[in-house]
């Protein structure tokens, strides 16, 4: 399976959820990419960030590093951890995974390649 296209990117966390998109590339093992999507924290209010992330497929897994951010848009000072994500590779489709960044939050997360069906 290949991973290079357009995704629609979903996440899930205890104190809020993400939504955007995500760019891949994917060259033998390795992708490389860019996601971009909106953090809103529940009671705080929202951003706009983009990250660029590297990782490898190990047999059916995806694992993405985030190596470098931007805040793109945001009523106040951000500092932001970048996450680790693994995720089981078994449709074509979809990517579902999970993350946790250096201060051990977890969430959910779900890519969806644009234009495919919904299932």
């Amino acid at each position: 399976m290949n991973l290079t296209g357009h995704w629609h990117f979903f996440e899930q966390f205890e104190a809020g959820f993400d939504m955007g998109y995500a760019l891949l590339k994917q060259v033998k093992q390795k992708v490389t990419g860019t996601l971009i999507y909106r953090e809103y924290i529940y009671g705080e209010g929202s951003f706009l960030i983009e990250i660029d992330v590297m990782g490898d497929v190990v047999d059916d897994r995806l694992m993405l590093q985030g190596q470098r951010y931007e805040i793109l848009e945001s009523a106040e000072d951000i500092i932001y951890c970048l996450d680790d994500r693994i995720a089981e590779l078994s449709n074509p489709n979809r990517i579902e995974g999970h993350s946790v960044d250096d201060q051990n939050l977890e969430g959910r997360f779900l890519l969806r390649r644009v234009g495919s069906d919904p299932m």
